[in-house]
């Protein structure tokens, strides 16, 4: 997927929850945003495409102070971890634990704040967004 292609869906999918999208770098398959949200947190995502396939990612939520809220990636640095490469990190940058997510994690980000301001169930304790 060209980069450009994917920021035109995040775009789309995610306008009305955020006040600002700023492009890092859009180099062909490449794709680096930060992605300010209207409650004051933001979104580092990074991710690096091989046509349809993604390749590596890179999604870290930010808190407004930009604290570390949540991030996961794909770096192939924690061979320990269950399902390598695929971790989180949780509060702390070295807090680590295995992902299992199959969706964009920025979907799963979005769906959290929307349920929370919903109501609505939780997402599913894996995600480590319950």
């Amino acid at each position: 997927m060209l980069a450009s292609e994917r920021l035109i869906e995040i775009e789309c999918a995610f306008a009305h929850q955020v006040q600002a999208i700023i492009p890092l770098e859009l180099d062909g398959e490449t794709l680096r945003l930060t992605i300010y949200l209207k409650d004051g947190t933001n979104l580092r995502l990074a991710e690096q495409w091989s046509d349809s396939d993604l390749e590596r990612y890179s999604y870290y939520w930010l808190s407004a102070e930009n604290e570390l809220k949540i991030g996961w990636d794909n770096a192939p640095h924690h061979t320990r971890l269950e399902n390598y490469p695929h971790h989180k990190h949780v509060g702390k940058q070295n807090r680590l634990e295995p992902s299992f997510f199959t969706i964009p994690v920025p979907f799963l980000i979005f769906c959290k704040i929307k349920a929370a301001r919903c109501g609505t169930a939780k997402l599913p304790k894996e995600y480590g967004m319950s």
